[in-house]
């Protein structure tokens, strides 16, 4: 007999083992888009993950771009914030 463990959701039941597959599919998704620069978040997002002080601070001095501006909404490459973020920054100079 096998032993076999169901997680049920709102709209349907799948095993355990099919729920960590999708999972890890979907995450080496997102690490492949990362990794090549294709996703994007919206400035919001970048200011809740990054916050806004940090985001606003690298626009004002050119080291981000906008990779995709329409009416009234800027969208930034993830890659591009998260080298930004692990950047140590000095304020004093």
């Amino acid at each position: 007999m096998e032993n076999t463990i169901e997680m049920i959701f709102a709209d349907k039941s799948v095993t355990y083992d099919h729920f960590t597959s999708d999972l890890a599919t979907k995450i080496a998704l997102k690490m492949y888009q990362i990794e090549k620069g294709k996703l994007e978040i919206s400035q919001s997002q970048a200011f809740k993950m990054f916050g806004r002080a940090d985001v606003e601070r690298w626009i004002k001095s050119g080291k981000l771009q906008p990779s995709r501006i329409s009416p009234g909404k800027k969208r930034f490459k993830l890659v591009d914030l998260q080298k930004l973020a692990n950047i140590q920054q000095n304020y004093l100079l």
